[in-house]
């Protein structure tokens, strides 16, 4: 999920720097956003909402300003970020999949760090999903989270991965499904039961009707899956903006999440 295309949840965020990810007392639904819109004119109103709904349902926004932090920071940025204490924020680093030099990500982690440290975690894309390259990528998880003691880490194969980069840990959350289509039919890994729904993420796009969209999030929730996101936008990237029934998905977690308390 690049810009161009594209936990143990909330209670990591109480958890030592470094310690591993604990399972989740109550599992409540948490909505994943790739935030990929420029915080400027309509951009600046996307946030504006997302901010909104963190009132109502946990909201972890995944920052991009130039696919990763960039070489400096965006005043725009700035401005935005240090005004969205509602958020858990992300910073977006590549990691294509566990081919880029890891010193090359560390560094991206390091300079969220420097320009945007507002960031709670890292966003981790291009997830390789063979166990093979679960050592590059707890690598990367004890930089982030014990090194420089951020709160949370969450990666993005897309799709089914090996159990070890949840069992090592190599991540907080594992992003299991990312597509356009065919999110009804799909069943998470027969392990993931085990890591807790807070440890499972999912990220519908091209989903253009709000009844379908209700559906997959009360979806979710019954799978096993702790962090969802619907949208109907679609094309080159579908993270541009949220979905013109934001507000309704909002009230669909919402909805799940009362169901859970009772």
């Amino acid at each position: 999920m690049n810009r161009t295309t594209c936990a143990s949840a909330l209670l990591l965020l109480v958890l030592g720097a470094g310690a591993g990810p604990a399972a989740e007392p109550e599992p409540r639904l948490r909505l994943l956003v790739p935030a990929y819109f420029y915080p400027a004119g309509e951009g600046l109103k996307h946030w504006a909402r997302l901010e909104a709904a963190a009132a109502h349902v946990p909201v972890l926004a995944i920052v991009n300003p130039a696919s990763g932090p960039g070489e400096k920071a965006d005043a725009n940025y700035t401005r935005l970020l240090d005004r969205r204490p509602g958020l858990t924020l992300l910073g977006y680093v590549s990691t294509r999949y566990g081919k880029r030099p890891a010193a090359e990500v560390k560094a991206d982690v390091d300079r969220w760090l420097r320009l945007y440290p507002q960031v709670r975690g890292i966003f981790f894309d291009e997830q390789a999903s063979g166990a093979e390259r679960a050592g590059y990528y707890a690598d990367l998880y004890a930089h982030a989270r014990k090194a420089r003691r951020l709160r949370l880490v969450v990666t993005n194969p897309g799709t089914a991965c090996a159990e070890a980069y949840l069992a090592r840990p190599a991540t907080d959350v594992a992003c299991l499904f990312e597509g356009a289509a065919g999110f009804g039919e799909w069943a998470p890994p027969a392990w993931a039961g085990k890591h807790g729904a807070g440890r499972v993420a999912t990220l519908a796009y091209k989903v253009g009707d709000a009844g379908l969209m209700r559906k997959y999030v009360a979806g979710a929730a019954r799978k096993g899956v702790g962090l969802v996101y619907v949208t109907d936008a679609a094309g080159a990237n579908p993270w541009d903006r949220l979905p013109a029934y934001w507000d309704e998905e909002v009230a669909a977690a919402r909805q799940v999440n009362r169901r859970k308390r009772r």
